[in-house]
């Protein structure tokens, strides 16, 4: 069943666009294999967040075992990975290092089994005549890495599990459940107790109680309900104030004071420009220099907000501080105005 398409605009860029087309090779593979199954969910691009941290899973797949997390990778070239599982992507004579996926896929299968566990009592029964509250193991979670169809890996010494091409993911995962399949029921038993030495290792390590039709339902609702997709926040720019007009010269006999007067009354007022928290909404702001220059801290929620201002001329515009004053000044075409005071 497929529970959650892949959304969002197809990117412009070169990279994006590839990574795109990956995700979308993926979910046809597990569309074709799955969209009849009763029982076996699929979440395309879903996205989840715990204490300010965010996992971010291209494909994830519900079952009554548990849960695969599908990390899916663009490769034009070959890709390689030795002992240590450090990752090369190679193209012609190019050789470039990458980021581990299976350390990536893993943090994400980190976050969510955090996550369910956080709510274990509302989406899982107590067992054991209701003394143990049921929870999510860490072998309820696997996860695989799925390449490209046209891509090559090369696998120097080493053969990760959870590396395979993305047309072979849906019959691992189904090998998966029919192995646990085997160990269950009265026939699962008898398998058991006249199995040899190596295949009862085999059926005790694929043995897990499946999750029940209604606890499947409820993780199910509660994966959709939690899913908090990213959305870009749109750049902080504040108000552009065009430049004063230049007076006309003074009658000759004017003397310097009137002059000046004249002047102040044609400069415009320092308005204050309404600023937010991306996170958060609140106008309580105040703008504190850091590492990456200026930016707005939050007292309510102390979180930040990067301020990106640009002149109206379309250069980005430099800001600069005069007690609890900021001002900003275009470096191409000149204009300057007050930018932002912070409470006192």
């Amino acid at each position: 069943m497929i529970v959650k398409e892949k959304e969002g605009s197809i990117p412009t860029d070169k990279m994006g666009r590839a990574g795109y087309d990956a995700e979308k090779q993926m979910a046809f593979y597990l569309r074709r294999a799955f969209s009849e199954s009763p029982d076996i969910f699929v979440f395309n691009d879903i996205r989840f967040v715990r204490n300010g941290e965010a996992a971010q899973i291209d494909h994830l797949v519900l079952h009554r075992y548990g849960f695969f997390l599908i990390e899916s990778k663009s490769v034009t070239g070959a890709i390689e990975v030795n002992k240590q599982l450090e990752f090369v992507r190679v193209f012609g004579r190019q050789r470039k290092g990458m980021k581990s996926p299976i350390t990536q896929v893993k943090m994400q299968a980190d976050l969510l089994q955090a996550l369910l566990n956080d709510n274990k009592e509302s989406l899982r029964r107590k067992v054991m005549l209701g003394m143990v509250q049921g929870s999510f193991g860490e072998q309820r979670f696997d996860r695989l890495v799925a390449v490209s169809d046209n891509g090559i890996i090369n696998r120097k010494g080493c053969d990760p599990p959870g590396l395979v091409k993305a047309d072979r993911v849906a019959s691992v995962v189904e090998d998966l459940i029919a192995r646990r399949d085997k160990t269950r029921g009265f026939t699962g038993a008898m398998r058991l107790a006249f199995a040899d030495k190596k295949t009862t290792k085999q059926l005790q390590e694929d043995d897990m109680p499946a999750f029940t039709a209604g606890e499947l339902d409820l993780i199910c609702s509660f994966l959709l309900d939690n899913d908090q997709p990213y959305v870009q926040p749109p750049p902080v720019v504040g108000q552009v104030v065009s430049p004063p007009e230049t007076p006309p010269p003074p009658p000759a006999a004017a003397n310097v004071q009137s002059v000046a007067a004249e002047i102040v009354r044609e400069s415009p007022a320092q308005t204050q420009t309404s600023f937010s928290c991306r996170h958060c909404n609140a106008t309580n702001v105040e703008i504190v220099y850091g590492q990456y220059g200026y930016y707005f801290k939050c007292n309510d929620c102390s979180k930040n907000t990067k301020i990106d201002f640009t002149c109206r001329c379309g250069v980005k515009s430099k800001i600069s501080k005069k007690g609890q004053i900021f001002s900003w000044k275009c470096s191409s075409c000149g204009n300057n105005d007050h930018f932002y005071t912070n409470p006192s």
